[in-house]
């Protein structure tokens, strides 16, 4: 995370102090000594059992899950249910493809909350985490009353720096917040830095992409067509081979 991004995140966690936490996507623990410095317990979710061993003997408090969220979060999300934890914060930074975040947020939007729940998304700058966020059912939760992409704005790294690749898009932070309160009025998604993701996004090379997967696919659809149009063109008695 960016300096601005950690210090966003540590006012939350002071401000909020929730009883239960949950972090998705473990890595080296950097989220997680504020997470288990302000929650009195945490469950932290990574696919690695790596951090699990590395890391329990640091965090008295935190619960480790090991396995791919998309398989223990919904799981999790039940047992916090049933025993009536007062969850009252989430971390979502594990799966960073466009259905892993969407599935992530969709198995977090089924709890009903007891009280305040802040939800928060890393990397919501980068166009794949960004798309997945938009995508969840967030209008269909009634118990959801704020969504802010662009908490906390991301970076662009025009040359290749540490783990990110030249001309890409990441970091930024999204903010949610569900209520045990249903809403009473049509729920508002905010993108405060719009223009600016889409300014990165002209220069990056995610459009690039974009643009090269777009024009495969409509090449791909007139390829259809076109054999299509043959073989209904071709007699009913002609015996037609297929390569």
């Amino acid at each position: 995370m960016t300096r601005w991004e950690k210090y966003a995140l540590a006012s939350l966690l002071q401000a909020v102090r929730p009883d239960v936490a949950i972090e998705i996507g473990t890595y080296q623990g950097g989220s997680l000594q504020l997470l288990s410095q302000y929650a009195q317990k945490v469950y932290s979710v990574d696919i690695s059992p790596e951090p699990a061993s590395r890391l329990g003997d640091s965090f008295p408090n935190v619960d480790f899950l090991i396995g791919s969220s998309k398989e223990v979060l919904p799981g999790l999300i039940r047992a916090i249910s049933e025993s009536r934890e007062r969850l009252g914060f989430i971390l979502v930074d594990g799966d960073h493809s466009h259905a892993g975040v969407m599935s992530d947020a969709n198995a977090i939007l089924k709890y009903v909350p007891v009280g305040p729940l802040f939800i928060v998304f890393h990397d919501s700058f980068n166009p794949e985490c960004r798309k997945g966020i938009l995508s969840s059912n967030w209008r269909a939760c009634d118990h959801v009353h704020l969504v802010e992409i662009d908490f906390v704005p991301g970076v662009y790294y025009q040359q290749a720096c540490g783990r990110a690749a030249e001309r890409s898009m990441w970091g930024g932070l999204a903010l949610a917040l569900s209520l045990p309160e249903k809403r009473t009025k049509p729920l508002e998604i905010h993108q405060s830095q719009w223009l600016l993701f889409h300014a990165a996004l002209r220069h990056s090379g995610y459009r690039r992409r974009a643009l090269f997967n777009a024009i495969r696919a409509t090449l791909g659809g007139i390829k259809r067509k076109i054999v299509g149009k043959r073989h209904a063109e071709k007699p009913s008695g002609t015996p037609q081979v297929f390569r």
